[in-house]
């Protein structure tokens, strides 16, 4: 099988890159063919570069040179980290089958065609946000759908997953077919997010016999007795650790040998500062004692018999705690010279039971593996469907209330979270067991999709005839001419209006005049409860209904009526998700407190000057106006970079691909100066795709007011991607500060215009 591995293979760490040749070799001796994708993003890689590479030349030959010469200067300037530096980037490049070329960012490597049959990612610290950020790599977001995803001895690096990292931890764990993690702490934490198995599997370098590591360890040529002391950390010292190995030092009389340049022992005969993973291995295989706050450098002393301490993290104990622990020697983790024994001989290890509690953890842990890589795959269209209320995970639940308004026995309320965002909430008190909420869940229905087999999709680019129309609509106006159409047969219209308290909210109009607020876009999350019992009402009587709304609104109205209607036409948009409850009516109260006047009405991005500049513009009831360009807008912004929406807005299923719930998916058409000419109007041009017959003789009625041209929907560029928004740690971060600080302060610090403005000083 060929096998991909995403870990910390660039980190010039000597556990990072041993463990991953660890897993390399290991799942080499189980026959299959693994490689360690070269994933080279800059935030690791900055950490050790000698130098920053400068390009002043436009020819590559003369920028060839420069970096010769800043390669000369770094040599000059610290030998013993150069030579650091080529030992680990030889290891890398050479002894680990890695990928070529190099993958620097999570763009590059969602392009990167890899033709594995299975990835694993792992181990070391790979889903600590500290460091990652919470990079979707090293969730193996990327790749072919089809291939199987498992986590190897992943560790977050600390005793929990904070709540800024918790949305994304969230959305990329479920990526995985099989999980297992290194650390009991971590699987507590794992377990927050999934209703999945979960193990806790040992550290792949323990999945080696000692004989293995012996074919790359380089001994050092030193005559004599010595104390190795290992400091993990770049900059920092330990005092604990040196002050250890000091007591220690006095009372064997034995020397140190250690890897710090910025510290002297007082009985020291060397330093090892210079070598790469192979020397590492030859300094702790012959030592006498080991000293170290290292992980890798513990799991080495125990591998290679050595007597050893180890000196607990001073940010993540529990993982040096646990793995001892586990082999009965947790009496080797001292934190200062006071708890050394007066007589060393307590601390001898009678290393035959090491040995065989180290061989059954190993033997978990390769079966794990074996399970993993020969069990079937349990993720995307293979997964079992779990709604909300088989386990609350955010991202499984669009607040459609399509379940309270089925619910027989009014057993389900919707509740607002600290966000706003709402989610249902089951009275045992009132709940028959009937599993009705289950069946009507939009999440993962595919039966709720048109059957694009029996339904010719047809693409338009299309504007309103009428100018007034278009400067008030969103897109080209089309949305008016199909409620006009609807409205002129004596139908009625669905759509979000913003009500006296300046809140969206889902209204039926049945005149042009009351479905004229309908038709510009509102960046909130409108109120929809009793809407879809009021349609199916209408709908009962025969009374012609046009829905509009984002595309899990139609699904949600679809699944609870559970039937086909004639009378029923809908139209979605392109959707970039639903904005914070909380974030929007914190913001409109700072307004009104500061212009010390209810707000009359809102427009969230008025194209009074034309497409390419929109308009924030509030209207008060004292006949004060607020106007700010959109883009520069605290809330647009915040809204525009996709940090204040609804969870499941950033998982979707129904932007994905070109699947479709509605009759009628309309969008703005961004480029149409390049792509359609012809169709570029001043105030914007909607993209119209036909998704069905009934779609089809609508459009038929209504664009009559419209003037329109076919176009190729592989080729139309649209304001509203068909995918997923993306999620960021800066939605995480924006929103947790919600409630502490002031609205304006909380989303000016994120708006990446003031940010630009600032650079540019």
């Amino acid at each position: 099988m060929k096998i991909g591995i995403v870990t910390f293979n660039s980190a010039h760490n000597y556990g990072a890159v041993l463990q991953a040749w660890a897993l390399q070799e290991y799942l080499k001796s189980e026959g299959h063919d693994p490689s360690v994708i070269n994933y080279r993003i800059f935030d690791i890689d900055k950490l050790y570069r000698l130098y920053r590479s400068r390009n002043p030349y436009k020819k590559a030959i003369l920028n060839k040179a420069v970096h010769k010469a800043q390669d000369f200067k770094a040599y000059q300037r610290d030998k013993n980290k150069y030579k650091r530096y080529r030992a680990f980037e030889h290891f890398i490049n050479h002894t680990l089958n890695t990928t070529q070329p190099p993958v620097k960012n999570f763009v590059q490597l969602s392009k990167a065609e890899f033709d594995f049959n299975a990835m694993i990612a792992g181990s070391d610290q790979i889903w600590n946000g500290v460091f990652t950020k919470m990079n979707p790599g090293f969730f193996l977001n990327f790749g072919k759908p089809d291939v199987k995803r498992i986590s190897y001895a992943a560790s977050i690096g600390k005793d929990e997953i904070s709540d800024v990292e918790a949305l994304q931890f969230q959305k990329y764990i479920h990526n995985f077919d099989y999980i297992s993690v290194r650390e009991a702490k971590a699987k507590e934490q794992v377990l927050r997010f999934v209703d999945d198995e979960v193990e806790v599997v040992c550290d792949p370098t323990l999945l080696l016999p000692r004989s293995k590591y012996d074919e790359l360890k380089k001994d050092p040529k030193i005559n004599q007795e010595y104390i190795y002391v290992h400091n993990v950390h770049l900059v920092k010292v330990d005092e604990r650790l040196n002050a250890m190995a000091e007591e220690l030092s006095r009372r064997t009389g034995l020397p140190i040998v250690h890897n710090r340049p910025d510290y002297s022992f007082k009985n020291e005969c060397g330093k090892f500062l210079d070598g790469g993973p192979e020397e590492f291995l030859g300094w702790i295989a012959n030592a006498r004692y080991v000293l170290a706050n290292s992980f890798h450098a513990t799991v080495f002393s125990m591998i290679y018999h050595r007597e050893f301490i180890t000196i607990p993290h001073f940010q993540n104990p529990d993982r040096m705690r646990f793995f001892l622990g586990e082999l009965g020697i947790g009496n080797h983790l001292l934190g200062l010279p006071e708890e050394l024994p007066e007589d060393l001989s307590e601390l001898a290890i009678d290393y035959e039971k090491v040995e065989e509690k180290r061989n059954q953890m190993a033997a978990r842990s390769k079966e794990f593996l074996k399970m993993a890589l020969a069990g079937p795959r349990r993720t995307g269209e293979l997964a079992e469907r779990k709604t909300y209320f088989d386990f609350p995970d955010p991202f499984t639940c669009y607040g459609c209330r399509a379940c309270e308004a089925t619910c027989p026995t009014g057993a389900i309320t919707m509740e607002a979270d600290k966000e706003g965002f709402i989610y249902p909430v089951i009275h045992d008190e009132k709940c028959n067991k009937c599993g009705d909420c289950v069946d009507v869940c939009i999440y993962k229905h595919p039966s709720l999709f048109n059957d694009e087999e029996k339904n010719e999709t047809k693409v338009f680019a299309a504007y309103n005839n009428d100018e007034h129309t278009k400067i008030y609509s969103s897109a080209g106006g089309v949305f008016t001419a199909l409620a006009d159409s609807v409205i002129g047969d004596k139908g009625h219209v669905v759509g979000v209006q913003m009500n006296k308290d300046s809140q969206g909210e889902y209204a039926i109009a049945n005149t042009k005049k009351e479905s004229a607020p309908f038709r510009d876009a509102k960046y909130v999350t409108p109120e929809s409860a009793g809407m879809k019992q009021k349609v199916k009402e209408l709908l009962e009587k025969g009374e012609v209904v046009l829905y509009s709304g984002n595309p899990c609104e139609i699904a949600g109205l679809k699944s609870y009526l559970n039937k086909e209607y004639d009378n029923l036409y809908t139209v979605d948009m392109l959707c970039t998700g639903f904005a914070s409850p909380e974030v929007y009516t914190q913001y409109i109260t700072m307004l009104e407190e500061k212009y010390h006047s209810k707000i009359e009405s809102i427009e969230f991005d008025n194209k009074f000057r034309g497409k390419k500049k929109g308009y924030m513009i509030v209207k008060f009831e004292s006949g004060e106006v607020f106007l700010q360009e959109t883009r520069k807008n605290d809330y647009m912004n915040a809204y525009k970079n996709n940090n204040i929406q609804r969870p499941s807005c950033y998982s979707c299923e129904f932007m994905e691909g070109t699947k479709s719930v509605s009759d009628i998916t309309l969008g703005r058409y961004k480029n149409a100066a390049n792509y359609c000419p012809e169709m570029d109007d001043v105030f914007g041009t909607s993209y119209v795709q036909i998704n069905t017959k009934k779609g089809m003789e609508l459009w038929n009625k209504a664009n009559g007011q419209l003037t329109f041209e076919e176009t190729d929907k592989d080729n139309l560029p649209v304001f509203g991607v068909k995918k997923p928004i993306k999620l960021t740690m800066q939605r995480s971060q924006l929103m947790n500060r919600i409630g502490e600080d002031e609205i304006v302060k909380v989303l000016r610090a994120f708006n990446s215009t003031k940010k630009r403005r600032k650079r540019k000083r």
